[in-house]
């Protein structure tokens, strides 16, 4: 093993958009930090946007994986990452919608585990922050989703615009996604508008208080004897295939939530033996993800080809945002798309379904016995199963789906459903959870590890729950929260 030089600085683990906001940040309050991305390099991509209209999109391939070293108690389960620069906002939708109010509180009606240790005020000024990132493009807001900071509004076909108001006076409310994707006219040589990578880190680098270390994967932290302090971050540079250790004084940990975990369970002491966070055995416990839909439908009547998708939030009637469920209307297909130019009409559509799951300590990743601490391609165990309630509300949506269908006078044919299967929405989270009471989270209010606060954890492992919504905008707003009171703490 090299060792490094000891550094008074922070290291930062991860190359995506919580990893990126976090490193600005402590930038910004004047902290040296050291970025580790196991990532090269971003793949090669090109989009190209016309009034508002997606007209070419080309990611270059080989640089998403699919369940890669991972073992699942459900075979169907899926398990995606890039190790690329910019990881999976090389690929994501650019769906930003904000966490409403009642994300935060009402599931602790529930049970007192799922009280988040934040609230929606503590996290709207940051949400603003990383918004001016994001630049959205959305219409006028939702129920249930707070209105953000939008730069260019869309607007609806006058066939649409009377669904939605015929759906709004039904109690549906339906409106354009909230989407990073910014000015109506836009090109770039990249896959996505926004990229992590492209919009935060190549900027960042031109900062002398920063430095970037790409292809290097990280393994594990390394403790103090007593576990109250991470000393050293132990990574495997890819290149030469050597095990190298950088010392810091405090530790960012945002690799995505399954990596982030797998990282914190290697990271293990003879005072901590189940890795680092996991004092009262919650570390890799409450696992969840969004339960994901994706099917076609016909409609009754050809309605405008849908050049920005459209977003129904969860019913006003749910008894809890963990069991509820979101739904967003697009094209059936990309040869689609050359109907939003001419303002063709479709009568098939596709429907996107994010369900809820209640986390329970069942849900969970852990290292398969045997894992090797120095080797990054050990196995990890996923045991993720959706309960009958999770199920019953995704036939639930569907029904939703021909209520507000009808609303806006229209009728519809849901096409073939497929088979649900853990991950597919590539939304985990809930494995290094927040919670104030150490018995049920990792990490506390500011996302330090309990017993351990120079680590703090900064991606969707520590959402206390999942409600309905795409995560990461939150997930950036925790983000860049934890760094700055990192910075004066640290």
């Amino acid at each position: 093993m090299d060792d490094s030089t000891a550094d008074d600085g922070i290291v930062v683990i991860g190359g995506g958009p919580c990893a990126a906001v976090a490193a600005r940040e402590l930038v910004r309050a004047g902290q040296h930090v050291t970025m580790l991305d196991a990532g090269w390099r971003a793949p090669r991509g090109v989009f190209v946007r016309c009034g508002g209209r997606t007209v070419v999109r080309w990611v270059e391939p080989g640089h998403l994986a699919v369940n890669r070293h991972a073992q699942a108690s459900d075979p169907a389960t899926e398990w995606t990452s890039s190790l690329s620069a910019g990881g999976l906002t090389n690929y994501w939708t650019g769906a930003v919608p904000r966490f409403a109010p009642g994300d935060f509180t009402e599931g602790a009606a529930l049970d007192e585990r799922f009280d988040w240790p934040i609230r929606y005020e503590d996290l709207a000024p940051y949400y603003d922050l990383v918004e001016r990132d994001l630049r959205i493009a959305a219409g006028d807001g939702f129920d249930n989703v707070p209105t953000g900071r939008v730069e260019h509004r869309v607007r609806l076909s006058a066939d649409w615009r009377a669904f939605a108001e015929a759906a709004a006076d039904r109690g549906h409310r339906v409106a354009p996604m909230p989407l990073a994707i910014g000015a109506p006219w836009r090109a770039g040589m990249r896959p996505r508008e926004f990229t992590s990578d492209n919009a935060i880190v190549r900027p960042l680098s031109r900062a002398p208080a920063f430095r970037l270390r790409r292809g290097a994967h990280v393994v594990r932290l390394a403790l103090s004897r007593s576990s109250e302090r991470a000393e050293s971050v132990v990574f495997i540079d890819r290149r030469s295939g050597r095990v190298e250790e950088l010392r810091a004084r405090a530790f960012v940990v945002a690799a995505g939530a399954l990596d982030t975990t797998e990282i914190l369970l290697r990271s293990a002491s003879d005072e901590l033996p189940g890795g680092l966070g996991s004092r009262t055995g919650v570390l890799g416990r409450y696992l969840h993800d969004h339960p994901k839909e994706w099917w076609p439908a016909n409609l009754s009547s050809a309605m405008t080809a849908l050049h920005h998708p459209l977003y129904v939030s969860r019913d006003d009637d749910s008894t809890s945002p963990l069991v509820a469920s979101s739904l967003t209307f697009g094209l059936a297909s990309g040869r689609d798309r050359l109907a939003t130019f001419a303002a063709r009409r479709l009568s098939r559509i596709g429907v996107q379904v994010f369900g809820t799951m209640v986390p329970d300590e069942s849900g969970r990743v852990e290292l398969v016995d045997g894992t090797d601490p120095n080797d990054p391609t050990s196995a990890l165990r996923i045991d993720l199963r959706y309960t009958s309630d999770a199920v019953a509300n995704m036939a639930q949506a569907r029904r939703r789906f021909s209520d507000v269908c009808a609303a806006g006078g229209i009728s519809a044919e849901i096409g073939p459903v497929p088979p649900l299967a853990p991950g597919r929405s590539v939304h985990f989270g809930g494995t290094a959870r927040m919670h104030r009471r150490a018995e049920f989270g990792v990490v506390d209010e500011w996302n330090r590890v309990h017993g351990t606060p120079n680590v703090i954890v900064v991606d969707s492992s520590c959402f206390t729950t999942g409600p309905e919504k795409n995560p990461t905008s939150t997930a950036m707003a925790i983000a860049t929260r934890a760094a700055r009171h990192l910075a004066v703490t640290a």
